[in-house]
């Protein structure tokens, strides 16, 4: 039988070139970003600790953002934004980029099914950032008296204005221009089109964010 001996040094510059390729993969944007991502599936995701959260979540404007994207849905109002109202929108990136979770960022893929489903619409991660981070911080603390300086660190956002608007803004064809009943209401859109905001036995609410509580 015959046997190939490769030498020494060959062999480690194989090994290192093989490192640096695959380093440098896992270094570009969008594997760091996949590596963030959760999802609100159930079992592994938000939805496993926020089952009350998820419950409001499902019947507010944010789940069911993917419809105003079917043919045949808001008709009247697409027409008035200039927009085909027969049109399937579903695979228009500049649609999905606000209408889904992490588009191509590691969240929502066109084809991908699984992350299809978990990053349908606009879920947790969409006004909270990549949970991955933020939730090994929070496992550190088993009586969920984790310090919020900490997971606003690792990358936690409570609401804030700015990540609203990276969506609510005049870039969207349902804007205050078109009509005034699209101008964006900070307060009125968190509290009426996320989710139910409920109090934590851990967490007082935070200074300035009482309001979110109140009924």
């Amino acid at each position: 039988m015959l046997t190939i001996r490769i030498p020494h040094f060959i062999l480690l510059t194989i090994i290192l070139f093989t490192t640096a390729v695959i380093g440098n993969f896992l270094a570009l944007p969008h594997v760091a970003e996949a590596a963030g991502f959760m999802g609100h599936k159930k079992k592994k995701g938000c939805t496993k600790c926020h089952k009350q959260q998820y419950k409001s979540w499902k019947k507010m404007r944010h789940a069911k953002a993917m419809i105003t994207l079917m043919p045949g849905k808001f008709a009247e109002e697409k027409i008035k934004a200039k927009l085909d109202p027969d049109k399937n929108y579903l695979k228009d990136k500049k649609c999905l980029k606000c209408h889904t979770t992490g588009l191509d960022k590691g969240g929502y893929s066109i084809g991908n099914k699984k992350k299809m489903k978990s990053f349908y619409a606009v879920g947790c991660e969409a006004c909270h950032g990549k949970g991955k981070k933020y939730q090994k911080v929070k496992n550190k603390y088993e009586q969920d008296d984790f310090p919020r300086d900490e997971v606003i660190k690792a990358g936690m956002k409570y609401g804030q204005k700015e990540v609203c608007e990276k969506c609510h803004n005049d870039d969207s064809p349902f804007n205050a221009a078109l009509d005034p009943k699209y101008a964006f209401d900070y307060k009125k859109k968190l509290k009426k089109g996320t989710h139910e905001h409920f109090l934590l036995k851990k967490h007082p609410p935070r200074k300035g964010s009482e309001w979110l509580y109140e009924k």
